[in-house]
């Protein structure tokens, strides 16, 4: 009977130690790096933020907006036409990211053609010889840039130009070009701030 009872003694104290490890889990140390290492893989490969830096985006973006960005989307998605994105520059003149909207993709014909009127000079702009539409421009273009026309779009590149357009420095710069796409960081998806813009970017 006393052996029974020792026995049945030692399972309890057995089974409270178990439960006393099951319940205490991994050290709060381990959970702390692990949590430092998630939030840096995401910070390094998914996610980020950026501030939107000039005026060459605007009416639609402006100095000073925060903005979050989807890494994926440009890393191993294909960005497409009219997607917002952050590109690193590495020109002698601009070592920097810039945020601009897709406007060619790879292979892409694109030409800026003048309108003929020397008066009221304005320019179209052309992709694979059809005019573009583009509703989110608050002024007409009124200069082509310094590149050769019509420009192919080369191969794994992308042509980029800001919204404000006679106020921005893009691709249709001989410094800058067309965008490598290992050089676009991400994919604007959200507005952080102003709070006024608060929200996902169509």
């Amino acid at each position: 009977m006393e052996m029974e009872q020792m026995q049945e003694q030692s399972v309890d104290e057995a089974s409270q130690r178990e439960a006393k490890i099951k319940k205490k889990g991994f050290p709060v140390w381990l959970q702390l790096l692990f949590l430092l290492v998630l939030v840096f893989a995401l910070r390094t490969f998914v996610l980020g933020t950026v501030y939107v830096k000039g005026s060459s985006m605007e009416p639609n973006f402006h100095h000073g907006d925060l903005v979050f960005i989807n890494k994926l989307a440009t890393s191993i998605g294909t960005p497409k036409q009219g997607d917002i994105v952050i590109c690193q520059l590495h020109s002698d003149e601009q070592r920097e990211k810039i945020i601009k909207r897709v406007i060619g993709l790879p292979g892409d014909v694109i030409d800026i053609v003048w309108n003929g009127d020397s008066e009221n000079v304005e320019y179209y702009l052309y992709i694979n010889d059809e005019l573009i539409e583009e509703p989110y421009l608050e002024e007409p273009i009124m200069t082509k840039g310094e590149i050769e026309y019509p420009f192919t779009v080369p191969e794994g590149s992308y042509f980029v130009m800001g919204d404000n357009r006679n106020a921005s420095s893009d691709s249709r710069r001989t410094s800058i070009g067309a965008i490598e796409k290992k050089d676009l960081v991400g994919k604007v998806v959200f507005r952080l701030f102003p709070f006024d813009g608060f929200g996902f970017i169509s």
